[in-house]
C-alpha cells in the first residue's frame, strides 16, 4: 500500500470515527426532554450534571491524557477503545433507573469523546501531512468537519425515532451504530509505528532537527505569559456561550410548544450549516485574518442567542428558529480559531502540546461549564431568555480576551 493510499483511508476512517464519537455526545440535548418527563423531580441543572461531568471528563482525557498516550498507543487503537466505552454508555442509559446512572453514562461518554475526536482525529492523519500538501489545511477541515455532520445527523435522527421507538431503545440502536463505525475506522486507519522513546533514538532526533531552530516558546514558556491564558479564557468563554444555547435550545423549543421531533430538527440544522460554516472558516482565515475570524464566530452567535431570548418568544415559527439556529451556526467554529491562533501567538516549536491544552482543555472546559452557568441562571430565575443573555454576554467578553491575547502577543516580542 502506497502512502497516497494510507492517507486516504487515514483521512475516511478519521471522518468516520469522529461522526460516530461526537454524534453520539452530542444527543444529550435531544433527550434532554425525555430525561426531564422521566425524572420531573430532578430539575434541568441536576439532569444536565451528566453533561457537565461528561464535558469535564473529555476536558481531562484531552488536556491530560491523549497527548502522552499517543505516543505509546496509535490512533486506530484507542478508536477500539472507544467502541468499547460506547456500548458502556449505551446500556446504562438504557436500563438508567436515577439521574445518578445518567452522570455515570456522561463521565463514559465524556471518556469517549476525548479520546475520539478533534485532537484523535487530526492525529490519525499527521503522520500522513507530506502525502497531502497543500491540502492538508482543508484535510483537516474536512476532518473536523465530519464532527459537526456526525451531530447534525444524530440531532435529526434520535429526534425522529424517540415519540415511536422510546428514548431507552433509541439508545440501543446508537450503540450499534457508533461501535460499527469505530470499528470501521480501526480497520480503515493504517498501522503506523508508534516511535521509540529510547535515549539514543531521541538524540538522533534532537541532532536531527534541534529545537532550536523552530521559532517559538515551549510550552513552559507559553504558560507564563499572559497572552496564553487570555487564549485559554477566549475559547472557555465562546464555548459557553455556544454550548449554553445548544444545551437547552430543545427544551426551550418543546416548552414553547413544538413537537419534541421538530425542536430536535433546529438543532440538527444549527450543526448540519455548522459543517459549511468550518470549512468556510478555514478557507476564509487567509484573507480576513485572525481577528476577522474571531469575529465571524462570536458575532452571529451572541446574535443569535438574543434573537432566541427576546424575539423569537414573540413569533414562535419554525421559520424564526431556523433563522436564529443558522445564526448560531458559526459556533463550530471555535475549534477553526485553536490551531489557528497557536502558531501566530507562540510558533511552532511546541505547537502539539500548546493547542491541545486550548483545543481540549478550554473547549471541553467551557462545554462542562456551560451546562451548569446558564441552566443554573434559567433555574434561578425562571426565565430561558436570562440564561440565553447570559451566555451571550460572556460569549463577548471571550471575544474581548482574544483580541487581548493579540495584542499582547510574544512572538511579536520576540521579534518573530
Amino acid at each position: 500500500m502506497n502512502d497516497s493510499s494510507k492517507a486516504k483511508r487515514a483521512a475516511i476512517g478519521a471522518c468516520i470515527a469522529l461522526f460516530a464519537n461526537m454524534g453520539m455526545n452530542s444527543t444529550f440535548t435531544i433527550f434532554l426532554p425525555s430525561f426531564m418527563a422521566t425524572w420531573p423531580e430532578a430539575g434541568v441543572a441536576t439532569i444536565a450534571l451528566a453533561a457537565t461531568f461528561g464535558c469535564a471528563m473529555a476536558f481531562i482525557w484531552s488536556t491530560f491524557l491523549v497527548g502522552p498516550m499517543l505516543k505509546k498507543t496509535a490512533p486506530r487503537t484507542l478508536f477500539f477503545v472507544c467502541a468499547i466505552l460506547s456500548v458502556g454508555y449505551c446500556l446504562i442509559h438504557y436500563f438508567s433507573s436515577a439521574v445518578w446512572m445518567l452522570i455515570v453514562a456522561g463521565l463514559l461518554g465524556g471518556s469517549t469523546l476525548g479520546l475520539g475526536t478533534h485532537a484523535m482525529g487530526v492525529a490519525a492523519v499527521s503522520p500522513y501531512f507530506a502525502s497531502y500538501g497543500k491540502k492538508t489545511p482543508t484535510v483537516i477541515a474536512v476532518v473536523l468537519a465530519s464532527a459537526a455532520l456526525g451531530a447534525a445527523a444524530f440531532s435529526f435522527i434520535p429526534g425522529a425515532l424517540i415519540p415511536s421507538m422510546g428514548w431507552r431503545n433509541v439508545y440501543l440502536v446508537m450503540g450499534v451504530v457508533i461501535v460499527i463505525c469505530n470499528l470501521v475506522a480501526v480497520a480503515l486507519i493504517p498501522k503506523i509505528e508508534i516511535p521509540k522513546t529510547s535515549g539514543e533514538v531521541a538524540a538522533a532526533a534532537a541532532a536531527a532537527s534541534p529545537a532550536e531552530e523552530v521559532p517559538g516558546l515551549t510550552l513552559s514558556q507559553a504558560l507564563k505569559t499572559g497572552a496564553f491564558w487570555l487564549v485559554f479564557i477566549g475559547i472557555l468563554f465562546l464555548t459557553i456561550m455556544y454550548q449554553g444555547l445548544c444545551t437547552y435550545m430543545v427544551t426551550y423549543l418543546t416548552t414553547c410548544g413544538m413537537s419534541q421531533s421538530v425542536a430536535s430538527s433546529m438543532q440538527g440544522i444549527m450543526q448540519l450549516f455548522g459543517i459549511v460554516f468550518i470549512l468556510l472558516g478555514g478557507a476564509l482565515v487567509n484573507k480576513i485574518g485572525i481577528k476577522g475570524l474571531i469575529i465571524f464566530t462570536g458575532v452571529p452567535l451572541a446574535v443569535g442567542c438574543l434573537l432566541y431570548a427576546y424575539v423569537f418568544p414573540g413569533s414562535v415559527t419554525v421559520l424564526m428558529a431556523i433563522i436564529c439556529s443558522v445564526l448560531c451556526v458559526t459556533g463550530g467554529v471555535i475549534t477553526n480559531i485553536c490551531p489557528t491562533i497557536t502558531p501566530i501567538l507562540f510558533g511552532n516549536k511546541n505547537l502539539n502540546q500548546i493547542n491541545p491544552i486550548f483545543s481540549g482543555g478550554a473547549f471541553w472546559g467551557g462545554a462542562a461549564l456551560s451546562s451548569q452557568v446558564v441552566g443554573r441562571v434559567i433555574t434561578g430565575t425562571g426565565s430561558f431568555a436570562n440564561g440565553f443573555t447570559v451566555a451571550a454576554v460572556i460569549g463577548v467578553v471571550g471575544m474581548v480576551a482574544l483580541f487581548l491575547a493579540l495584542a499582547a502577543s510574544p512572538m511579536k516580542k520576540l521579534g518573530k
